[in-house]
């Protein structure tokens, strides 16, 4: 099965872009492709109890649904502990216990272990 790794850095400030990293890998994976996000910078407040459900974009299905569907289908969401240590985010304020918290390595690891990435 193909494989995408997906780095996403853009959060709450920045609505629309904060969906690309969500709407690809739903896509992809509906196109049977094995798909990781990473989440670094401000895209950590993403995965923040309460947050995702504040952010809304004209044109795009509600965020939380497109966060649930893609953890549903079996996708992965890695947070940069750096950047999640820097907002004073630790894993019980994370929305889901599928999200793990990882460090850069494990983001340098999955770029070579997957077949393809990209970054929003």
């Amino acid at each position: 099965m193909p494989s995408l790794y997906i780095i996403g850095q853009w959060g709450p400030e920045a609505a629309e872009r904060c969906y690309g990293p969500f709407v690809t890998g739903t896509t992809a994976q509906a196109q049977d492709i094995d798909v990781t996000i990473f989440l670094m910078m401000d895209a950590v407040w993403l995965m923040k109890k309460g947050v995702a459900e504040r952010i809304k974009a004209p044109g795009f299905p509600p965020l939380p649904e497109l966060i649930d569907m893609f953890l549903e289908e079996g996708g992965k969401i890695q947070v940069c502990s750096n950047s999640a240590q820097f907002r004073g985010l630790a894993e019980n304020d994370l929305r889901d216990d599928r999200i793990e918290i990882a460090g850069a390595a494990t983001m340098i690891d999955g770029i070579f272990k997957h077949d393809r990435y990209i970054e929003f």
